[in-house]
């Protein structure tokens, strides 16, 4: 990866990743910049740990405060040890016949569960969430198994923050993941 942003030693690996991906050649070419950069999906394949990273669009809504979510565009899959991209996918090439509409609203920001948090509490929520991405990550690596109070507090704290309107394309790009982690639909 590029240039790694500052972080005084605060922040976790997976919040450094969405940070610095902004930064790498293949996200300034290919992905907006004001697009937003999706909680990632753990990925494991050929004994390598991988991270998907779904961009979607989103805008400032006609409501003061609130932000319209639009279906994730494009995918970027991050060796999650080399922290570099493997793979970049266009959805808009890969499924131009399907039901994703593209430019249609899917959703507001913030959602009803985080809609009445202060901005500090939905922070140091996200923050909790990403740090349990870090231990996710290291476990998937190591081949750990992760006991049932983390899973309960990691379900618990990824089905409050994440935009419920994308819970649909994340089924579809972590099946396995959305099976054992989010809440059945």
């Amino acid at each position: 990866m590029t240039k790694s942003i500052p972080n005084a030693g605060n922040l976790s690996k997976t919040e450094e990743l969405l940070q610095n991906i902004r930064q790498t050649p293949l996200f300034r070419q290919l992905i907006p910049q004001e697009a937003g950069i999706g909680l990632p999906i753990p990925l494991r394949k050929q004994g390598k740990v991988y991270a998907i990273l779904p961009c979607f669009g989103f805008t400032p809504s006609n409501e003061k405060g609130k932000t319209a979510i639009f279906p994730p565009f494009a995918i970027i899959t991050i060796d999650w040890q080399k922290q570099i991209p493997v793979e970049y996918v266009n959805l808009r090439f890969r499924y131009p016949e399907t039901e994703f509409k593209w430019d249609t609203q899917i959703g507001i920001f913030p959602h009803p569960l985080v809609a009445e948090m202060t901005i500090g509490e939905y922070k140091e929520k996200r923050r909790e969430l990403l740090a349990m991405y870090d231990e996710m990550f290291e476990k998937l690596e190591s081949n750990t198994s992760f006991t049932s109070e983390w899973i309960n507090k990691f379900s618990e704290l990824l089905n409050i923050l994440i935009e419920p309107s994308l819970i649909p394309y994340y089924r579809v790009f972590g099946g396995k993941f959305c099976e054992r982690f989010l809440a059945k639909s």
